[in-house]
C-alpha cells in the first residue's frame, strides 16, 4: 500500500518543493494521483552544470515545466547554470515566471570554458511588483531602462554585476522602498567609481568591494540609518558613511585611506570585528558605550589602535586577537609603548581574552603581559600559538604561564 499517496495535496506539495525540478517531474509516473500533482509545485529549481548534458533537452525541459505549471503563485524560481545559454531563452523563462506572480528569483549564471559575458535579463523583471527576494550573479544591468519598480522587495543580492555607470546602482536601490537585506559582491571594471548605498529601510548589509574598481579608482558611500548588521570587505580608496544609531554588529576589513569616518559611526555597536590598515586612527572623542565583544586583527595594525578601543569601550567583556591574513601582508611590529593609564575595560569589565596565531614576538609578549596583569575580572585567557616547532611552542607557553595575572580566578588555557 502506497501510504504517502493518501496524504493531503498541500503536504505532498511541500515535500515536492524541496526537490530539484527534474526529480519532481519523475514522480508523475508513480500513479494517477501523482500524474498532475507536480504541476502545482510552487518552487522550481533548475541546475545545468553537466558538460555532457544535451543543451536542447535542457532548454526544452525548462520550457515545458514552466509552461505546464499551474501553481496559483510561483513562490520561487532558481537557476544554477554553468553552461552557455542564450539571452532569448533566459528572457523567455523569466518573463513566464513574472506573469505567474513570481516572489523569489535566484539567478546564478557562470558558464565554464566560454568568454564570460554577463547575461542580460528582460525588462519585465525590473517592474515585477510581486518580487520579495532577488538574487543575481553574473548579470549585466547596462541595458536596463529606469525607473524600475520593486515595491515589495526585501532581499537583494548583486554578485559580479556589471552596471552602466555610478548612477545605475543608485537608481536600482532607490526603487526598493522597503529593502531590508542587501548583499553586494563587486567585480573588477564594473563601470562604477563611486558605489553609493542610500536605503533608509536597510537593516542588513554585506558589501564585498575588494575587487571592485573602475580604472583603479573606487569610493564607497553609505547612508543607512536603520542598519543593524554590517559586514564590509573593501579596498576602496575613500569611504563616507553616515551615522548608524541602530547598528548592533559590524565586521570591517578594509584599507581605506581614512577610517575615521566609518569608525565614528560605530558608537552603538555591541559586537565588532576589525581588520584595518596600518595607519587607521581612532575617531577623536568617540566612546563605544555599548561595545561588549571585540575581535581585533593583528596582521598589520599598530597596537595603539587596540589601546584606543580598550580605553574607549568601558563595557567590553570579550577580546579576541587573531591574524586573518596569516602575516602575509603585515609587517612585523617591533615596538609598543605601554599606555600611561590603565583602560577601564581591563580593570572593571573584561572577562574573556583569546589570542590565536600568537607568535611569541617580544612586542606580543609585552602586550599579553599588560592585558593579563591589569585585567582584574578576567575569567579565562586562551592563547593559541601559531604553528611552529615544538621547541618554540614550549618556550612560548612556559613564558606565558609565568606571567602575573591581575585576576586570581583567571584560568590560562593553551590552545
Amino acid at each position: 500500500m502506497d501510504r504517502i499517496s493518501f496524504l493531503p495535496d498541500d503536504f505532498l506539495l511541500q515535500i515536492l518543493s524541496l526537490l530539484p525540478t527534474k526529480d519532481v517531474l519523475t514522480t508523475s509516473v508513480l500513479s494517477k494521483r501523482w500524474q498532475y500533482l507536480w504541476k502545482l509545485v510552487h518552487k522550481l529549481e533548475y541546475t545545468y552544470c553537466d558538460r555532457n548534458a544535451d543543451h536542447g533537452r535542457f532548454v526544452s525541459f525548462v520550457d515545458r515545466s514552466l509552461l505546464l505549471s499551474t501553481a496559483p503563485v510561483l513562490e520561487s524560481l532558481q537557476f544554477n547554470i554553468r553552461r552557455k545559454c542564450s539571452d532569448i531563452d533566459i528572457g523567455f523563462w523569466i518573463r513566464t515566471a513574472v506573469k505567474r506572480g513570481l516572489r523569489e528569483l535566484s539567478f546564478d549564471y557562470w558558464p565554464h570554458n566560454t568568454i564570460n559575458e554577463p547575461s542580460k535579463l528582460p525588462q519585465s523583471l525590473f517592474t515585477c511588483g510581486t518580487l520579495v527576494v532577488l538574487k543575481l550573479t553574473d548579470v549585466s544591468l547596462v541595458d536596463v531602462t529606469f525607473p524600475v519598480c520593486f515595491q515589495l522587495l526585501k532581499t537583494l543580492q548583486l554578485s559580479c554585476v556589471i552596471y552602466l555607470d555610478d548612477e545605475t546602482p543608485q537608481k536600482l536601490l532607490s526603487s526598493c522602498k522597503i529593502l531590508q537585506e542587501l548583499d553586494v559582491n563587486r567585480v573588477k571594471n564594473d563601470n562604477v567609481t563611486v558605489f553609493s548605498i542610500k536605503v533608509p529601510s536597510l537593516q542588513k548589509l554585506i558589501f564585498d568591494g575588494k575587487w571592485g574598481t573602475h580604472d583603479g579608482i573606487s569610493e564607497f558611500v553609505m547612508n543607512a540609518p536603520s542598519l543593524k548588521f554590517l559586514e564590509i570587505n573593501d579596498c576602496s580608496n575613500e569611504c563616507m558613511v553616515e551615522k548608524m544609531p541602530e547598528l548592533v554588529a559590524a565586521n570591517l576589513e578594509a584599507i581605506y585611506w581614512n577610517t575615521d569616518n566609518i569608525l565614528s559611526s560605530f558608537t552603538s555597536v555591541k559586537r565588532l570585528s576589525l581588520c584595518l590598515g596600518e595607519q587607521s586612527p581612532f575617531p577623536t572623542g568617540e566612546i563605544l558605550h555599548q561595545l561588549v565583544d571585540l575581535e581585533f586583527c593583528t596582521c598589520e595594525t599598530e597596537w595603539d589602535l587596540l589601546m584606543y578601543f580598550l580605553k574607549h569601550s568601558p563595557k567590553l567583556r570579550a577580546l579576541r586577537l587573531n591574524d586573518r591574513s596569516g602575516g602575509i601582508f603585515g609587517a612585523r611590529i617591533d615596538h609598543w609603548d605601554e599606555p600611561s593609564s590603565i583602560p577601564e575595560s581591563l580593570m572593571f569589565s573584561l572577562e574573556t581574552f583569546e589570542w590565536t596565531t600568537y607568535r611569541g614576538w617580544q612586542v606580543e609578549k609585552e602586550l599579553a603581559t599588560f592585558i593579563l596583569k591589569h585585567s582584574r575580572r578576567l575569567k579565562t585567557a586562551t592563547i593559541s600559538p601559531k604553528p611552529t616547532s615544538l621547541e618554540n611552542k614550549h618556550r612560548m607557553l612556559t613564558e606565558l604561564a609565568l606571567l602575573s595575572r591581575g585576576s586570581t580566578t583567571c584560568q590560562l588555557v593553551f590552545g
